[in-house]
């Protein structure tokens, strides 16, 4: 199947997660894509279009994406647009711009001036139309088909309040869901997350299509997951498990990915937290073969003999945290 330019609106949440996502998800779905540009708020790839809409179903850190139209400048939009070539049927316009650039650019007389160029050859229909090209106003002005719009309000009806059982300090269901993606884990994957609290990353695994498996050594949070699994009408496997009881107990899985505690006695059972933390790395090290991926997020910057660092992302919460988003390969 032949690849055909893909433009990524990424949400602009974090400057690397949203694009490292995605490439990961193309990683996993689409292994003949590529990387073929990217800048503020975009990625551009060459993909199979027959596996977007799996790609579609992943993503927590996009808004939307869709074929490429092409890109040019501000001044020669007009001239631009006049040039493009669309399928038959009716079409609407939309435009935005990546935050901080272009104040003082209109983005609804930016959008008029488009499909007033498009008029000419296709209806405009605001409300129910067959093509909705969208004009993203970056470094340059870039053009795309909206093809998939991603449901980011559903990881909103997931978040930590909307929970029966939470915790406060567990990560937002997007990232979650990125975390995952991050490690190229595959529907009917076992993806096994060993410090699943209240089991967030659990039921996004789950929601995605994988074998989602989840442990903790507090009984109490083993309960309260599975009462949000119940409450989100999710299945997944989740134990009573000491890190250390978790190679024996699952065996090998397709990937980890897990947020341990930062530190807090209750949930580390008073144990030194960097003994706990070398006890996790060599226990997703030991269920992983060589090659898989295990994402582990933790509160610093951590380095290990028993797997491979090939990316590391930062993210700062408060003036007390910083979440370092680790992806580990299995040698």
């Amino acid at each position: 199947m032949p690849l055909e330019p893909v433009l990524f609106e990424l949400s602009g949440e974090h400057p690397t997660l949203p694009g490292a996502e995605v490439l990961a998800c193309l990683r996993a779905e689409s292994p003949t894509s590529r990387q073929i540009g990217l800048g503020p708020g975009y990625l551009l790839t060459e993909c199979e279009l027959g596996s977007l809409p799996h790609v579609a179903g992943r993503l927590g850190l996009t808004h939307r994406f869709g074929r490429y139209l092409g890109s040019c400048d501000l001044d020669g939009l007009e001239s631009f647009s006049s040039e493009i070539e669309l399928l038959e049927g009716s079409v609407c316009v939309r435009a935005k711009k990546v935050e901080g650039l272009h104040p003082e650019v209109n983005t609804h007389d930016l959008a008029k001036l488009v499909g007033k160029v498009l008029s000419q050859k296709h209806d405009i229909d605001l409300t129910t139309p067959d093509l909705t090209v969208r004009v993203l106003l970056s470094e340059k002005v870039h053009l795309f088909i909206s093809d998939h719009e991603i449901d980011r309000k559903q990881f909103d009806r997931r978040k930590v309040a909307e929970r029966p059982f939470f915790s406060p300090i567990s990560l937002h269901p997007r990232y979650a869901r990125a975390l995952i993606n991050l490690t190229e884990a595959r529907r009917g994957d076992a993806v096994l997350d060993p410090f699943c609290g209240t089991g967030g990353i659990v039921l996004e695994a789950a929601l995605m299509g994988m074998r989602a498996i989840g442990s903790d050594i507090d009984p109490d949070m083993v309960a309260g997951c599975k009462r949000n699994l119940e409450h989100f009408n999710v299945q997944a496997e989740v134990q009573v498990a000491d890190i250390g009881e978790v190679p024996s107990m699952f065996g090998k899985v397709g990937a980890v990915t897990t947020d341990p505690p930062y530190g807090r006695s209750a949930s580390t059972k008073k144990e030194d937290i960097d003994v706990l933390y070398r006890r996790g790395i060599m226990a997703s090290a030991e269920v992983l073969s060589s090659g898989k991926r295990a994402g582990i997020v933790l509160p610093r910057e951590v380095r290990t003999e028993d797997m491979d660092l090939q990316e590391l992302h930062r993210q700062r919460v408060h003036r007390s945290l910083t979440r370092h988003y680790h992806i580990f390969i299995r040698r």
